[in-house]
């Protein structure tokens, strides 16, 4: 298979650029070397041919701990997604601003030297993480969309076995049909989206890790020439075995989180309409004022009707002292309380006031 052509573009952020003469695309039966003149820290020996498969530790230093980053944060991501969704939202967020960006900026050229370009690309990413770990719904449709962007790389890999797209358009409306397919998903079924979204992104972050340092990311450039629809120099054995163990450690992912780790957590109460929980709040602040407001008056007029009646019975009872004997029995007689009277005056005081 032919190598990429002068106009390939291929990130090197911890890996190596397979190259060719300005002639045209060279075969594998030449001596094939690699640059990496895009990124000058990462520490690559470019003396070593693109088609060896033998293995290399000539390690950059920056590179390598970008790699263990990667393998740390990809175990969070497969198998603790879902439990710690929050910082999963934000990781989400960054990795796909960041991925992104740093794809455009390199495809227009130099336009900043590669640390300004990282820098630029880091910073949109804090960014877009921030906005999706404060908004849990972005996080759920960019965690969908990278299940789709996963989905599709597969796909890819799977049509460049029998035949090579002839535009980067297909591989790119492959990528954001199926993002945005699953991206939607992502709000309708929350949990569902997000074990599958994380344990998809989790192993391949992880396995990009591995492959660093097993073949200097190999296998991590053939995904991503599936994306820029172009060449790839042939991959060794242990490229494939990197490739197949993704599945396998996806389908891991998902049983652990399902099982597991995301069994007994659910975020679709946290997920909820704010403006549902807003007004359900409101409402019940609104009935304990009317409840303390009333308890109040019902005290204080209480405390009235008590001082009312001890004032009355004692202006009644000496101004029948002053009154002859029959004329007490009379006043007697007109001023016993009638008990339904009484009940009703107060309900209709209560009422009113």
């Amino acid at each position: 298979m032919a190598v990429a052509s002068p106009t390939n573009f291929t990130p090197a952020i911890f890996s190596e650029i397979p190259n060719a003469t300005d002639d045209g695309p060279t075969t594998g039966d030449e001596d094939l070397s690699v640059y990496n003149t895009t990124v000058p820290w990462s520490g690559f020996d470019p003396a070593e041919p693109a088609h060896s498969c033998s293995l290399r530790f000539d390690y950059g230093v920056v590179a390598g701990i970008l790699a263990v980053v990667c393998f740390l944060f990809g175990i969070l991501y497969t198998f603790l997604g879902y439990r710690f969704l929050k910082a999963v939202l934000f990781l989400t967020g960054f990795l796909l601003a960041t991925v992104l960006l740093y794809m455009i900026l390199e495809e227009q050229g130099n336009l900043l030297p590669p640390e300004g370009t990282l820098a630029c690309a880091v910073g949109a990413g804090i960014l877009l993480g921030l906005l999706s770990m404060l908004i849990p719904y972005v996080g759920l449709v960019l965690t969908g969309f990278s299940l789709g962007a996963g989905a599709a790389a597969a796909a890819m890999v799977v049509v460049e076995q029998f035949t090579h797209p002839p535009t980067r358009w297909i591989s790119w409306g492959v990528f954001l049909l199926l993002g945005l397919i699953f991206g939607i998903l992502g709000l309708k079924f929350p949990k569902g989206i997000t074990i599958a979204g994380t344990s998809v992104i989790g192993s391949a972050v992880g396995l990009a890790g591995v492959d660093y340092f097993l073949e200097l990311s190999r296998a991590s450039l053939y995904l991503w020439d599936r994306l820029m629809t172009t060449w790839s120099s042939q991959m060794c054995w242990y490229s494939w075995l990197m490739l197949a163990l993704w599945p396998v450690v996806t389908i891991l992912g998902m049983l652990v989180q399902w099982k597991c780790t995301g069994a007994d957590v659910d975020h679709h109460i946290a997920l909820h309409n704010r403006r549902e929980q807003s007004v359900h709040l409101h409402q019940t602040k609104a009935r304990e004022r009317r409840e303390i407001q009333q308890t109040r008056y019902r005290h204080l007029y209480q405390a009235r009707r008590v001082r009312g009646d001890v004032i009355s019975q004692n202006y009644i009872q000496s101004i029948q002292h002053k009154l002859s004997p029959a004329m007490q029995s009379l006043t007697a007689l007109n001023v016993e309380a009638n008990p339904e009277e009484e009940s009703t005056a107060t309900t209709t005081l209560t009422q009113v006031t």
